[in-house]
């Protein structure tokens, strides 16, 4: 049995739990960070609850200072000394970074604990046994911190910093637009919180190591590709330039903008090998051109103007064949309206 929560009502669930267990998803980003260390303060400092979050694999090197402690490994003996699984930023259960000793579809059912699944993706699919899926919500972050407000508890600043973070990175430092007056209203709740914008905003755009900056710049000069008269702009990560530079995606947040800061383009999409498979991200500027639907034609998923996918039995020669297909087809229906 799954079942819709409102805001009030997850934020009732949460205060009945002890012991709470934070998951979020594979790779995490600003958000995915911002909204569980940010509900893992909250919970501890304020409801007196005892919260672990586990992230099998490193976080991105410019929020470590941010998180402090994590878990890194569980299974599901650990799962079910948990009451209650709080899912936070994640839109399918193939996704969820809980380790390679659990089986992320059936973690609930492995374990017996109850899941809370807090999202902002509308292509949410999860099914947990509680869902607070809200497209609208600029972050997951944002309805964490609403998730607080609710609650009437004092938010600690260390929760308010990290939710800024997610809302801010998943806005574009509220450039994109997803950005809508709830956002702003919830930011400034943060911020009246003692939410510390500063080291927030160093974290996310100004702690760039040089060998990025480095294997940025080779990417634009050797790997960036335009068709459709500059309206779609591509690259391919080829293994030897992440070698080259000992750069690795798990701090790539942001590369795929400085392909979608070029003026005249509508689409962009940045792919590069992962093991026996290829990953995807696509991004649109122009609300008439969505990338979601395009990502979801090919088992994928996202918002529609940030999404990605994973193609596999492919070479990077018939990836970028199928995107230039996919690309023109979303470009060409919509300039004939």
């Amino acid at each position: 049995m799954s079942e819709a929560l409102s805001i009030p009502e997850a934020a009732a669930l949460l205060l009945e739990q002890k012991r709470i267990l934070i998951l979020t998803h594979e790779r995490p980003d600003g958000d995915a960070i911002g909204s569980s260390f940010g509900m893992r303060e909250f919970l501890r400092e304020s409801c007196g609850c005892e919260v672990d979050v586990v992230l099998p694999t490193p976080p991105p090197t410019r929020y470590l200072e941010l998180i402090g402690d994590y878990k890194t490994t569980l299974t599901p003996e650990e799962v079910a000394g948990y009451n209650l699984i709080l899912l936070l930023d994640c839109a399918n259960r193939e996704r969820i970074a809980c380790g390679p000793a659990v089986d992320p579809v059936l973690l609930p059912e492995l374990s017996g604990t109850p899941m809370l699944n807090v999202d902002h993706h509308g292509g949410n699919n999860v099914n947990a046994r509680w869902n607070l899926v809200v497209p609208r919500a600029a972050a997951a972050s944002q309805l964490a911190a609403q998730i607080a407000i609710a609650t009437e508890l004092q938010i600690p600043k260390r929760a308010a910093t990290l939710w800024l973070l997610g809302i801010v990175t998943d806005t574009g430092a509220f450039r994109f637009s997803n950005t809508l007056g709830n956002t702003l209203r919830v930011t400034a709740d943060l911020l009246d919180n003692g939410a510390d914008l500063e080291r927030v905003v160093n974290a996310a755009y100004y702690s760039k190591p040089l060998n990025q900056q480095h294997f940025e710049t080779e990417l634009l000069e050797t790997q960036e590709k335009l068709a459709f008269d500059g309206r779609y702009i591509y690259a391919y990560i080829p293994d030897e330039l992440f070698a080259k530079h000992n750069f690795d995606m798990r701090d790539g947040e942001g590369v795929i903008d400085l392909l979608r800061e070029v003026a005249g383009t509508k689409v962009v999409a940045l792919y590069y090998r992962k093991g026996d498979s290829f990953k995807v991200s696509l991004r649109s500027k122009d609300q008439r051109y969505p990338v979601g639907p395009l990502a979801r034609s090919l088992g994928g998923g996202g918002h529609e103007m940030a999404a990605g996918i994973t193609l596999r039995e492919m070479d990077h020669n018939q990836v970028e064949a199928l995107l230039l297909e996919k690309v023109a087809a979303l470009l060409g229906d919509r300039e004939q309206d």
